[in-house]
C-alpha cells in the first residue's frame, strides 16, 4: 500500500501546519507542606485574586519567587464592561450615522457618563 502523503504543487511533501502541541509535563512527585487554616486562606486568597488554584500558586511562588501577574477577576470584569459599553458605542455611531446626529446625541451622553463613572471607580 502507498502511503498518502500530500504533496503540494511543485511535488514537495508537505509540513504540519499550525500551533504546534504544547509539551506537557506530568507533574508526578509531591512534597508535602503543612500551614495553618490562617497561613492557607492567605495563600488560597491570593491565588483567587490571580485567577489561580492554590497549589498552582503555591508552586509558580516556590519555583520563582514571583507570579507574573495576570488579569484580576476586577480588572477582567471591568475590561468585559468597557467592552460592552464600546460595543454600544460603535451601534450607536452606526445608527447616527443612518438617521442623524441629533437623535443620538442624549444616548452618546449616557454612555459616556457610564465609561467615566467605570473609569473613576479603578
Amino acid at each position: 500500500m502507498e502511503s498518502k502523503k500530500k504533496e503540494n504543487k511543485l511535488g514537495a511533501k508537505s509540513l504540519r501546519r499550525g500551533r504546534p502541541k504544547k509539551e506537557k509535563k506530568k507533574l508526578s512527585v509531591s512534597i508535602n507542606l503543612k500551614l495553618t487554616e490562617e497561613d492557607y486562606n492567605i495563600i488560597k486568597e491570593r491565588a483567587e485574586k490571580l485567577g489561580m488554584k492554590a497549589t498552582q500558586y503555591a508552586r509558580e511562588m516556590t519555583l520563582n519567587g514571583s507570579i507574573k501577574s495576570r488579569f484580576t477577576l476586577e480588572e477582567l470584569n471591568l475590561m468585559r464592561k468597557l467592552a460592552g459599553m464600546s460595543n454600544n458605542l460603535n451601534q450607536t455611531a452606526k445608527q447616527a450615522n443612518k438617521s442623524g446626529f441629533t437623535q443620538v446625541s442624549i444616548e452618546l451622553a449616557h454612555i459616556a457618563f457610564q465609561i467615566r463613572e467605570l473609569l473613576d471607580d479603578c
